[in-house]
């Protein structure tokens, strides 16, 4: 009787999976003009609601959203993979954007220090707390081969850029997510993998690959 308890509430669990992390996602793609430019307030939303459940049910620390010791520890992995993608994405984007290459910073400065200020507190962060904790609490243990659990993590994030209306946007962030999703498994750190999240964010704006990251120029 245990057991076929168990495998209901695991069933359900996986239905509950599929459902918000890999059939939701895309399916924002048919709404993206409706959701332009209201994508961080509904972010901010859905990430103080999982913070709240996610702290009420013990799952996640409080803490762990603000640890910076946690960077001393993360920042070396962080670098070793940033600085040669990033040398390779910048030459890339000199050879096949060159219009678009820091056009952002070099045209409009401020808005440049702008975004830079608060992409990763406002866009960042609460889409690590939502795909990384809440995800890998919540369903980690649906996952026995922590390589699937990261594979999957990382393409339920690339499915949820549907709502940019482009394919860069969902290649771009599925790499980011497998890179998300193994810095987070391997530090439990929503913190540095917010971090993360932020230095490449900024980055890909700056030398010109924000703008198929945005969802307010599908317009």
């Amino acid at each position: 009787m245990l057991d076929a308890d168990r495998s209901r509430r695991r069933v359900l669990r996986l239905l509950e999976c599929a459902t918000l992390f890999f059939v939701l996602p895309p399916s924002l793609y048919f709404f993206r003009h409706q959701l332009a430019f209201r994508v961080v307030p509904i972010l901010l939303v859905l990430g103080a609601g999982c913070v709240f459940h996610l702290v009420r049910t013990g799952a996640m620390d409080r803490r762990s959203l603000w640890r910076p010791a946690d960077l001393r520890t993360c920042l070396p992995g962080i670098l070793t993979v940033f600085v040669p993608a990033g040398i390779l994405i910048s030459s890339a984007a000199v050879v096949f954007l060159p219009i678009r290459f820091l056009a952002f910073p070099r045209q409009t400065p401020g808005t440049w220090v702008v975004v830079m200020l608060l992409y990763p507190v406002l866009s960042a962060l609460p889409q690590e707390v939502i795909f990384r904790a809440l995800f890998f609490a919540r369903y980690g243990s649906l996952f026995s081969n922590p390589v699937i659990l990261v594979a999957c993590n990382g393409l339920s994030f690339g499915l949820a850029h549907a709502v940019c209306g482009n394919w860069t946007a969902m290649v771009l962030s599925t790499l980011g997510g497998w890179l998300f999703a193994y810095r987070y498994h391997r530090t439990g750190s929503v913190f540095a993998v917010s971090l993360e999240h932020g230095l490449w964010g900024n980055f890909l704006f700056t030398v010109g690959l924000g703008r198929y990251l945005y969802s307010g120029s599908i317009w």
